[in-house]
């Protein structure tokens, strides 16, 4: 699919080609199946898609995008899938490392936590573009997982709302002339609670988000503003931007999904409904817009908008971005909150005993000297087995 665009002089025009081969990592996740609709409806060859237990949703997304490849890494799983596409025209991996060397024009991210890792760094140089929803990849990759997508020729591109609506409101923009990125934040299923409230939430109502249809980690996340936390380091490594002009705004709307301040103190903001059919469409098609069945925005309707400061429990979660990145200890930050929430939906752990822990893990870990993807696992590993 080709499309003509108009440049500043009327009488000139260029094609740009929009993406055309995809693979899609985490597939039936929620980010993974939008992303599959989108790519379809977009006019995108799916060739191939990648799942782990859920082998019901696998089997019929390869029914209806009918990829080459399915890669399933969960076993039990992997023979379901493999006998239920026995007579379809499909390769049914288990051995899902072969995928991530697929020369593709686009390969979507969209696996939770550090399991995106390998496939994200193995993906470099095969895939032109990497259209990233994964937030831990990008924050225990840092400044190596940046350079050596550049090194190799893979475009990134942000998935996740903030991150894609900086990258949309940086173009065009001088980096010079960039003073400040604010991300904004839902503030969660418990924005106004004061501390003293959490004592006895659950899992449950930790996973009630008030604007956004999300997994359960990044929803958690969301509850404790550590999305917010762990979004400001990886707006640090996108964007190559100094942490300490970057911070967090609540706004209960979700209407504005982040805004740049540039040196004249003129803001740019992107401001859309909140649907993530946004951000997959723009990381797929940019630079051209392509509709996405994205509701407009009645103005008159809404009235106003509301933007506040975090609460102080709040900011004390947000506040240990700063303090992870000043101490070199991303990594360690990053694993902690991952574990610390497969606790909390375990019941292993209270909801505000969730920053106790990660902080536990900040004082028990070295500081992180990154040369190679094996410094980052070696950290990964040695975190992990801290007798906390």
């Amino acid at each position: 699919m080709v499309f003509e665009i108009r440049s500043k002089d009327v009488t000139n025009f260029y094609k740009v080609d929009i993406m055309k081969t995809v693979a899609i990592w985490g597939s039936t996740g929620v980010i993974g199946a939008k992303a599959l609709q989108i790519a379809l409806n977009s006019g995108c060859r799916v060739v191939a898609i990648i799942g782990n237990t859920n082998h019901k949703l696998l089997i019929d997304q390869a029914n209806l995008a009918q990829p080459e490849y399915v890669g399933v890494v969960n076993t039990d799983a992997y023979r379901v899938v493999k006998d239920a596409l026995i007579s379809r025209q499909v390769e049914v991996l288990s051995d899902t490392s072969i995928l991530s060397q697929l020369d593709v024009d686009c390969c979507i991210m969209s696996i939770s936590g550090n399991a995106s890792l390998r496939p994200t760094f193995s993906c470099l140089g095969f895939a032109k573009r990497l259209a990233i929803a994964s937030k831990e990849a990008i924050i225990s990759g840092g400044k190596l997982l940046q350079n050596l997508a550049k090194q190799k020729g893979t475009e990134i591109i942000p998935i996740d709302s903030e991150h894609n609506s900086i990258f949309q409101c940086l173009q065009g923009e001088a980096k010079a002339t960039v003073k400040e990125l604010i991300l904004t934040a839902s503030g969660g299923a418990f924005a106004n609670l004061e501390e003293d409230e959490l004592k006895n939430v659950s899992v449950k109502d930790a996973l009630t988000h008030p604007n956004w249809n999300m997994g359960a980690k990044n929803t958690i996340d969301s509850a404790t503003l550590f999305n917010k936390a762990l979004e400001i380091i990886e707006a640090s490594y996108l964007f190559d931007m100094d942490i300490n002009k970057i911070r967090a705004v609540i706004h209960p709307n979700s209407i504005i999904h982040a805004m740049v301040r540039f040196s004249d103190n003129s803001y740019k903001a992107l401001i859309s409904y909140p649907d993530m059919n946004l951000p997959i469409s723009y990381a797929l098609n940019y630079p051209i817009r392509v509709d996405c069945s994205l509701p407009s925005l009645d103005f008159a309707q809404i009235g106003s908008l509301q933007f506040r400061n975090p609460k102080e429990w709040q900011k004390r979660n947000i506040e240990l971005a700063y303090q992870a990145f000043k101490e070199n200890k991303v990594i360690a930050f990053n694993i902690a909150n991952e574990l610390a929430v497969s606790k909390f939906i375990k019941g292993e752990l209270q909801f505000v005993d969730i920053y106790k822990y990660i902080i536990d893990v900040l004082e028990h870990s070295p500081s992180e000297n990154i040369h190679s993807y094996d410094d980052i696992q070696n950290i990964i590993k040695t975190t992990v087995l801290l007798p906390i």
